[in-house]
């Protein structure tokens, strides 16, 4: 009889053994489910700002593209370098494309504006006055490009870039060409930058040997003092 009492005993403190052993163990296995889901619901670095990216499309001809230069010295990559020093989300598309008329700018512009760019920036026409194209019809086909930008919902910011005729283009040919630009943004209300400017059209230490585009270093101008500081104001609204 005494040895059945010890043996009942001993079953029955193996019982309360194993019922506090599985407590126990739940208790732990539900701790640590509840850890992992607070984890989960904490960000990887909370002092993380979040900010809007900013895509910003550079739409032109040769002097968007960086002809004769490396595709890192054309000015919307040299643009984006200095604008990424304030802005780190910025990112930049080049997207010019050499020998292109103002026909061929008008004709791209759906895709470009189905991008959905927060900024476009119009740099044409210098072929259309290379090649003495009737001025109505370079007005036409920029102003036409300017709409089908802004046109839906949302439309990016457009800035335009002032373009100039030649001096062998005749005296009333280039002060009709040079009217186009400051014309169009008068009536969009957009900014104008200039961008053939004498300080590097006039200089040769800032032209490639063929007098028209731009070095490496002529970019760098226009960039730094005319085309980055007219950018940035308009990034503060798209922001």
């Amino acid at each position: 009889m005494k040895k059945t009492n010890n043996i009942i005993l001993s079953v029955g403190i193996i019982a309360v053994l194993t019922a506090l052993l599985l407590l126990y163990s739940g208790f732990y296995t539900a701790k640590e489910s509840n850890n992992q889901d607070v984890r989960e619901n904490i960000p990887e670095n909370t002092n993380t700002v979040t900010t809007k990216s900013v895509t910003i499309i550079a739409f032109g001809d040769s002097l968007t593209a960086g002809y004769g230069l490396p595709l890192y010295e054309s000015y919307p990559s040299q643009l984006e370098k200095v604008l990424i020093q304030t802005k780190p989300s910025v990112r930049i598309i080049n997207a010019g494309i050499s020998g292109e008329t103002t026909q061929g700018n008008f004709e791209r512009a759906q895709f470009i504006r189905e991008q959905n760019p927060d900024i476009v920036i119009v740099g044409i026409g210098g072929n259309d006055a290379l090649r003495s194209l009737p001025t109505e019809e370079t007005k036409k086909n920029i102003e036409n490009t300017i709409k089908i930008l802004l046109s839906g919902v949302r439309p990016p910011k457009v800035l335009l870039l002032s373009m100039q005729a030649p001096l062998n283009s005749g005296a009333q040919y280039k002060k009709e060409f040079d009217g186009i630009s400051p014309s169009l943004a008068a009536k969009y209300s957009l900014p104008l930058v200039p961008f053939i400017v004498p300080e590097v059209s006039l200089d040769k230490r800032y032209l490639q040997n063929d007098g028209i585009h731009p070095t490496k270093e002529g970019y760098a101008i226009l960039v730094e003092k005319y085309i980055a500081p007219a950018v940035s104001k308009i990034i503060i609204n798209v922001e």
